[in-house]
């Protein structure tokens, strides 16, 4: 027969490989698991120490007393005492429990949510251009604390819940195992009926957690823009699409607890069945004395205790389908291949002058779409280019290859004549610089987002470039001066200051090449130019790429690239692009440059 690497739960398939997965994150609490499942027992011990202790009370006890020549006190205080230190450990133990499970469950998530956001920073730019920071929040909050729930408690529970069933259906058997086997009949309905709600309610779970995914979406997504919804007066219409997800997100909400209590209460009505047939059945027997009735009180209690375990095991099992819906959206992104992947022996050069070379490199984002064609490119070190062109042309595409957010599919770009796919890619990334032409501020002071990029730089350092990018003398007015919170996004300051503090932050890296993406794009013409020269100063010893859509901002540079539909049509200064380039003339005309 064929083997399989799969295992039933109720009627759903869970695939082994996913339990190891899910045990590679339990393992590292075992002693805190086995602590649990200690005092788990201990629990159990003391609860079925209940129905003995009121069986004892009615079949012997009381009886003694009855017929005792006078009243004594001391039995029943003593009596009293054991039941204050029966209940006084079931709360200590059962406290205990909950901290230990408390100590897991908090470890794991810090685990899965650290390994879900490591792979998420190495998903493609691709990847995150296409979902939503509403949908990775949602997997990464909310489907983690529903694999936290299936890994701590719910496991844990059901240890303990087939702990407890073994323990009491040995000691009915003993009193008494025709009525024992009369209570179990309930026992495969319960179970028939678990694995009937266990599916519908994996599938309602499912269809929640996308749900909420979409809301978490729609809510970030207004939120992050609300200066353009209120600009064009969308709020109602915001509101409206709100409102629309939250509607659907509640449809299942009310689905889910309707099923989930249906299950319940369903279940609970066919296990009373049992103890119902018992206590008529045990009536008779102590009437006609087969039973004494503190057994039959004992008996009847237990009972109870063993439909408890049978019920928990039976929810376990809904529980179990309802959180691999969580599981595999989790799962889904663990599984995602990194945009690059490091050389296994990665060069580490203890020094990075600057050449940058790209030889018949080749690259597209997708078939059929965009493609990159650059035969030979060499920048030498020291030297200043900028790359202009149309838009779309393919100056922000070259970029992202010398970073390696991507990988071209032929061809090899090269630093300092080593390729930069064996660079070690904290190499990579140190060596380069990067002024982004959306200016990108972290909720914080205006020294920490300044400092991002130099974990060690001093106020000092951090100040000097400040006055390189223009900043400083702003920073100096402010009530908190470099002490000031930016906001989230850095929404309390103007464009212009957010680019030059993105620009303080780069040139505090000082690194041997400096990427500006339109980093003068958002000042005005006096800031625009006093940056301009400050950058003389500074790309003096740097290999510099300046990406510009305005040619005036690149008269200073030694050399222009003009590329167009994904390859570089032109190179030189502007005044030979002016005399050889159509496209380099056009822009330049439309732009007003003569």
């Amino acid at each position: 027969m064929r083997r399989t690497n799969t295992i039933p739960i109720g009627r759903m398939i869970i695939d082994i490989k996913t339990l190891k997965r899910l045990w590679h994150y339990l393992r590292p609490y075992w002693p805190l698991e086995l602590l649990t499942f200690v005092t788990m027992v201990l629990v159990t011990m003391v609860t079925l120490a209940i129905p003995l202790a009121i069986q004892y009370m009615v079949d012997d006890l009381i009886p003694s007393l009855s017929a005792a020549d006078r009243f004594e006190l001391k039995p029943i205080v003593l009596f009293a005492l054991v039941l204050i230190g029966i209940y006084f450990f079931n709360v200590l133990f059962t406290w205990t429990r909950d901290y230990f499970i408390g100590r897991i469950a908090a470890g794991i998530v810090r685990d899965i949510r650290s390994d879900l956001f490591y792979h998420l920073e190495k998903a493609s730019l691709r990847f995150h251009h296409r979902n939503s920071v509403g949908e990775l929040m949602s997997r990464v909050l909310s489907d983690v604390n529903r694999i936290q729930e299936l890994m701590t408690s719910v496991l844990l529970m059901l240890l303990a819940n087939i702990l407890m069933l073994a323990a009491i259906l040995i000691y009915l058997l003993q009193v008494n195992w025709v009525l024992t086997l009369i209570a179990l009949i309930p026992v495969p309905l319960t179970i028939l009926l678990s694995h009937s709600f266990g599916r519908r309610m994996h599938r309602l779970v499912n269809e929640y957690q996308q749900s909420f995914a979409r809301l978490s979406a729609r809510l970030q997504e207004t939120l992050s823009s609300l200066t353009t919804v209120i600009a064009f007066g969308q709020e109602k219409r915001e509101q409206a699409r709100v409102d629309r997800e939250s509607r659907r997100l509640g449809g299942w909400i009310v689905k889910t607890s309707v099923t989930a209590s249906l299950s319940a209460n369903l279940i609970h009505f066919v296990n009373m069945l049992g103890p119902i047939v018992v206590l008529a059945w045990g009536t008779y027997l102590v009437a006609g004395g087969g039973i004494k009735l503190g057994a039959l009180i004992a008996f009847y209690l237990l009972l109870t205790y063993l439909y408890q375990p049978v019920q928990d095991l039976a929810s376990i099992n809904v529980e179990i389908q309802s959180a691999m819906a969580a599981v595999n959206r989790i799962f889904e992104y663990l599984d995602l291949e990194p945009a690059v992947v490091e050389d296994a022996n990665p060069v580490r050069p203890k020094q990075i002058i600057g050449t940058i070379e790209f030889s018949n490199v080749h690259f597209f984002y997708e078939e059929n779409s965009f493609v990159l064609d650059v035969e030979q490119l060499k920048i030498e070190p020291g030297e200043t280019v900028a790359v202009v062109g149309p838009s779309g042309g393919g100056k922000t595409s070259l970029i992202n290859l010398l970073l390696r957010f991507f990988d071209p599919q032929q061809g090899r770009i090269l630093i300092d004549s080593i390729d930069i796919k064996r660079l070690s890619l904290s190499t990579l990334r140190n060596s380069i610089g990067l002024v982004e032409q959306s200016p990108v501020l972290f909720r914080g002071t205006i020294f920490e987002n300044i400092a991002y990029s130099n974990a060690e730089a001093t106020a000092e350092d951090v100040e000097r470039a400040a006055r390189i990018a223009n900043i400083a003398d702003f920073i100096n007015t402010l009530d908190n001066g470099y002490q000031t919170e930016v906001g989230e996004r850095g929404v309390t300051m103007s464009g212009g200051e957010r680019q030059r503090i993105c620009l303080a932050r780069a040139l505090l890296k000082d690194p041997p090449i400096l990427i500006l993406d339109e980093a003068t794009s958002a000042l005005d013409s006096t800031s625009e130019q006093l940056i301009r020269e400050a950058l003389k100063t500074v790309l003096v010893s740097k290999t510099a790429i300046i990406i510009a859509h305005r040619l005036a901002t690149v008269q200073f540079v030694d050399r222009i690239l003009v590329m167009e539909n994904g390859c570089i049509v032109a190179s030189g200064t502007h005044e030979q692009l002016m005399s050889d380039s159509d496209t380099y003339r056009e822009l330049a005309s439309n732009q007003m440059i003569g």
